[in-house]
């Protein structure tokens, strides 16, 4: 039975290397919610609660977590876990009998390096119905951008090895041997086939010198399009990675792509 009243919880959701540390935004009413399951970047400095706290009051359950070694959640931090930590926080929506998810409505949006695991989730369970990239890294392509920008490239190793202080157990260069062991599958456009019946929202900041589209979102988008066009949405704002000046404009948007699902 869901609660009454809007509600937050901080929940210790048991996974494979301990406690993930998480947060659920309880929409409240009479009936079960809809939920959304809210995946942040690397390291989490942005964390998006603006977009929950938004997604709560249209009458969404929002479940936000740290993913293994981030910010107080147990065990070793690679992309690997981050995938398998997702997987875990889904489950405890699926076996969840205390907080009023309804387990039919069940939705994913990811920002910048969350934007890869909600792509992989999506792909993988089909208890995720719909998804939404938000300024998305496509971290599986760096060898690919490597190749089209080696400035890019570079700039994105260096801030990768810069999080290895935020985080924990990441070993130098990891998260280039985790790209190269999984080129085939680690790219959001090999996603495609799998992924491109199901409505998918991809937002883009023209400005965003993290992870340009051109790099990132677009090569996605044109493997989305060659699949189906049908249940694709873009959306291109001009403004950074975060979208500093365009949160109102994105709580908007997201919000309405979810409530018409």
């Amino acid at each position: 039975m869901s609660e009454k009243r809007p509600a937050f919880h901080t929940i210790l959701i048991k996974g494979k290397r301990g406690n993930l540390f998480s947060v659920l935004y309880s929409a409240g009413g009479e009936k079960p919610s809809p939920t959304v399951l809210l995946l942040h970047g690397i390291p989490g400095n942005e964390q998006n609660e603006d977009l929950a706290q938004h997604l709560r009051r249209i009458g969404f359950n929002v479940l936000t977590f740290h993913y293994s070694g981030c910010f107080g959640s147990s065990g070793d931090y690679s992309l690997k876990n981050n995938l398998q930590d997702a997987e875990t926080v889904l489950d405890f929506i699926l076996n969840d009998k205390e907080f009023g998810f309804d387990k039919t409505k069940i939705f994913a949006v990811g920002h910048s390096l969350g934007s890869f695991v909600c792509g992989q989730i999506l792909a993988k369970r089909k208890e995720i119905k719909a998804g939404v990239f938000i300024t998305p890294c496509n971290i599986g392509r760096l060898f690919e951008i490597e190749k089209e920008s080696p400035n890019l490239y570079q700039k994105t190793v260096d801030f990768l090895e810069e999080t290895r202080l935020w985080l924990v157990g990441v070993k130098e260069n990891q998260f280039l041997t985790e790209v190269e062991n999984h080129k085939k599958d680690y790219p959001l456009e090999s996603l495609a086939p799998k992924i491109a019946k199901k409505p998918i929202f991809v937002i883009e900041g023209l400005l965003d010198e993290a992870t340009p589209p051109k790099f990132h979102s677009k090569p996605f988008i044109s493997a989305l399009k060659s699949q189906n066009t049908e249940n694709l949405r873009v959306k291109s704002f001009e403004t950074d990675h975060f979208l500093s000046d365009k949160r109102l404009e994105l709580l908007e948007e997201v919000g309405d792509f979810l409530k018409k699902i």
